[in-house]
């Protein structure tokens, strides 16, 4: 909270009694002991913020508590004699003698700073409480954001080891492709640099992403790819998390049969009422088999988890023909 809107918020809270008390002593004919009550209302205030900014910090650092039990009882003292000039200042309460008036002031200065000490210590733990979750959902804040950058990170790598490969069969085998592969390799890896920093990317450049890949895996067979992608809905205006879909787009050219016409990879992508649909179907390719394992299903269900918990659907299912993925993002 800014401070200015602590001080109101202080001076609203301490109006309440005087908003309260003043209109009764006007209506019971009592309005000439006014003065004399908000000077003591305003001094037994003041003994709740002595409280809270000199004696508690005190406390908390050395956690004596007979200090603290001292501090109040001077502090008790000392506005007593303070009561007893005001009152003599405004020649009220002058009856009975000096350790009569004495005593009597002295246990009403008990009694109200009592309770305005205790108020200070709700005030005080309950200011550290408030500080304290703050200060823990700012860390937990940036966990949260430093293990997105990690899984991010090992995205990058992980693409960049697999196309590498791609790209090292090609030219190997000297396909007048390599060099076609590297400059789609090179438009892929700038907008990994430069644009998937953001915390949310245009739909449209991720979808442009991953026809740029399939571009690039096409270039490495010799046979046409067997694929359907579908793009269908309100894509123009949505925002995703970068690189979201590529572990997918990287599984199926790693266990996909990719040559099947009459079995082709379906890949479907339709966004309607802020709600974003990915399905994914292939046909599994059993003479690959990918003894390096991989990172790229673990880490975007990590992900989902981190960035949409509780607004996301995430199914695998596989059988001995096909690999099925079906997700659905509740968008902002």
């Amino acid at each position: 909270m800014k401070k200015w809107k602590l001080v109101l918020w202080h001076i609203g809270v301490w109006c309440i009694a005087p908003v309260t008390v003043i209109p009764a002593m006007y209506r019971f004919n009592a309005s000439s002991a006014i003065p004399y009550w908000m000077t003591a209302y305003l001094i037994y205030i003041s003994s709740f913020y002595v409280s809270l900014y000199f004696v508690l910090p005190g406390w908390v650092k050395r956690r004596k508590t007979l200090l603290l039990l001292l501090n109040w009882f001077i502090l008790i003292i000392i506005y007593t004699a303070i009561l007893l000039f005001v009152n003599n200042l405004f020649g009220v309460y002058q009856r009975g003698s000096v350790q009569f008036k004495v005593l009597k002031f002295f246990f009403i200065s008990c009694t109200y700073m009592c309770i305005l000490f205790l108020l200070s210590i709700a005030y005080r733990f309950a200011i550290d409480w408030f500080q304290n979750e703050r200060i823990k959902q700012q860390l937990e804040n940036q966990n949260l954001k430093s293990e997105l950058s990690f899984l991010k990170s090992q995205i990058n790598p992980h693409f960049l080891f697999n196309t590498l490969n791609n790209i090292y069969i090609l030219a190997y085998q000297q396909s007048v492709k390599t060099a076609d592969a590297v400059m789609k390799l090179s438009e892929m890896m700038r907008y990994m640099l430069y644009e998937s920093n953001d915390e949310q990317v245009p739909l449209t450049k991720e979808i442009a992403y991953i026809r740029q890949m399939i571009n690039l895996q096409q270039l490495r067979l010799k046979e046409p790819i067997s694929l359907y992608l579908s793009i269908n809905g309100e894509i123009t205006d949505q925002n995703i998390p970068p690189l979201l879909f590529i572990p997918f787009v990287e599984n199926i050219f790693k266990h996909a049969q990719l040559n099947d016409q009459n079995d082709p990879v379906v890949m479907q992508l339709k966004a309607e009422h802020k709600l974003l649909h990915f399905h994914c179907r292939n046909p599994i390719n059993h003479a690959v088999k990918d003894t390096t394992g991989g990172i790229g299903l673990s880490n975007v269900k990590r992900r989902l988890e981190l960035l949409y918990p509780g607004k996301h659907f995430f199914r695998t299912e596989k059988n001995e023909t096909h690999y099925t993925v079906d997700l659905t993002i509740q968008l902002s």
